[in-house]
């Protein structure tokens, strides 16, 4: 494993010049980020030769497209294991961690990525998942390079967390313009799966897409939506340990353990509860809710099930490759916790609605100290 390494320029620098100012001026940056600043707007300037080549070769939408599978749960619930496992279909088109950062160059790859190569590490510092260039990724800071409305603004201005809430999750005050803006730029990026992907089935996986049921059915309404859940404790102590670990690495704006503690407190609950007033929207049969602890004991069943009742794609193309791939991660180790009766008793009752709502108790192996 390489040695991890704050990176020099931000996820930012996949954006457009334009696109990067004005991410830049929607917050206040800290005087100790700026040489992150002044490097990312070069990469942005050196690359909008190739933005406007893009533009050129825009695509019309592909013969055969599916409407896409959406995967949504809170972070640290197993939306990552999921997506991964799923994109192991040869007919799944899904959006690469390239395609996260770069949405604007997918006709000039051979160039950014080699600028990516060099400034990422071959592993998630928090918990040691496998990254890649080429592997599946989230597609929020693709949004976020396409267009302005991208929640991922929190993770470089944390300050802006409650407002960026409002405005790219429950679209609050935004205007219809922007609302479209929006919309076109998702519709682009699954359109750029399917042409530079091997399948056309769109496989998506964004945790803020769980707060967004609602605009994601206006903008697909045949969409299918696989909800996973986890131990709100486990959840709690996943996504503390997460973000303590990649926030240093995107943000503008110094970060206190206490602040992110205060922030991850808030988050959840207001994503979930979103998901759960609006989960009654999704047409029958559009939706399969799945409980992470049963899915780690019997991947397979589940995944089968999945393929079954979302009608998801042909189960006997993919079930070699999900095997194999279920193989191959035997021997992942997971992170082992432990936590404050303080920690405990705050997350018991500010994230009550959630122990109820997915029928957890306080799971016997976390370490009370």
């Amino acid at each position: 494993m390489s040695n991890f390494r704050i990176p020099p320029i931000s996820t930012l620098s996949g954006s457009t010049f334009s696109n990067y100012v004005r991410a830049i001026k929607s917050g206040r940056v800290e005087w100790r980020y700026y040489h992150k600043v002044l490097l990312t707007g070069l990469v942005c300037g050196l690359a909008t030769p190739f933005h406007f080549w893009e533009r050129l070769r825009e695509i019309e939408k592909p013969k055969g497209s599916k409407s896409p599978l959406f995967i949504i749960g809170h972070w640290r619930s197993g939306t990552t294991f999921l997506h991964n496992l799923l994109c192991q279909d040869p007919n799944a088109a899904y959006v690469s961690t390239y395609q996260s950062l770069f949405p604007n160059n997918m006709h000039s790859k051979i160039i950014f990525k080699n600028f990516m190569k060099m400034n990422m590490p071959d592993k998630r510092p928090s918990d040691n998942v496998r990254l890649g260039i080429d592997l599946p990724q989230e597609d929020e800071f693709a949004l976020g390079n396409w267009q302005r409305l991208s929640f991922y603004d929190f993770f470089y201005f944390p300050d802006q967390f409650e407002v960026l809430f409002d405005r790219t999750v429950e679209f609050k005050g935004v205007e219809q313009k922007d609302i479209d803006e929006w919309k076109s730029a998702y519709q682009g990026l699954i359109r750029n799966t399917q042409k530079h992907g091997q399948g056309n089935y769109p496989i998506l996986k964004n945790p803020v897409n769980t707060g967004r049921v609602d605009k994601l059915l206006e903008l697909f309404p045949n969409a299918k939506f696989l909800h996973i859940y986890r131990n709100p404790v486990v959840v709690y102590l996943s996504i503390k340990k997460f973000f303590l670990s990649l926030f240093p690495t995107l943000q503008f704006q110094h970060t206190t353990e206490k602040q992110l503690v205060d922030l991850i407190m808030q988050l959840y609950p207001r994503l979930m509860k979103r998901y759960l007033d609006q989960r009654h929207l999704i047409p029958k049969g559009q939706l399969y809710e799945l409980c992470f602890e049963d899915f780690e004991k019997e991947p397979m069943q589940y995944t089968h099930e999945i393929f079954s009742q979302l009608n998801h794609s042909n189960w006997d193309e993919a079930k070699a490759q999900i095997q194999k791939y279920l193989e191959a991660q035997s021997d992942y180790q997971k992170n082992s916790y432990q936590i404050s009766r303080f920690e405990l008793d705050r997350v018991v009752k500010k994230w009550a609605f959630a122990f109820e709502a997915f029928d957890y108790d306080v799971p016997e192996n976390i370490k009370v100290i």
